[in-house]
């Protein structure tokens, strides 16, 4: 019975010491998640603009559109797709930025930690 308790006190005790490390896990990827799900429409809101400028070429090329129609509609098309493309250069260039923010951050504090732990050896050892 002693055994038993011990256990359930050791998984118990484990439990409580892993919460924050799994917690934090879980919101960093839903950081990501959000990023990744922006892209991903971003990917397909370019990937319709691709189309709609395939569909307007063979419109073209059939002789269904006047020039005109099509230069000023394949420019708007363009001028979309590569709006696109900068947002997603943007939500790229911000999660790296947030990744290199976070590495400075973590050596920063592991720094301190170093600096610190020594000198607090230290003063223990030495009573006067």
């Amino acid at each position: 019975m002693p055994i038993f308790i011990v256990t359930v006190v050791l998984i118990a005790t484990l439990a409580v010491l892993a919460y924050p490390f799994i917690v934090r896990h879980t919101n960093r990827d839903g950081l990501d998640d959000a990023a990744v799900d922006l892209a991903q429409r971003l990917r397909r809101a370019r990937d319709r603009v691709y189309e709609e400028i395939r569909a307007l070429q063979q419109e073209y090329f059939l002789g269904n559109m006047p020039e005109e129609e099509y230069r000023a509609t394949l420019q708007a098309a363009r001028m979309d797709a590569a709006s696109l493309m900068q947002q997603q250069q943007q939500v790229q260039q911000t999660l790296e930025d947030i990744d290199d923010q976070i590495e400075r951050e973590l050596e920063q504090a592991a720094n301190e930690i170093a600096t610190d732990a020594p000198e607090s050896t230290q003063d223990d050892r030495d009573p006067s």
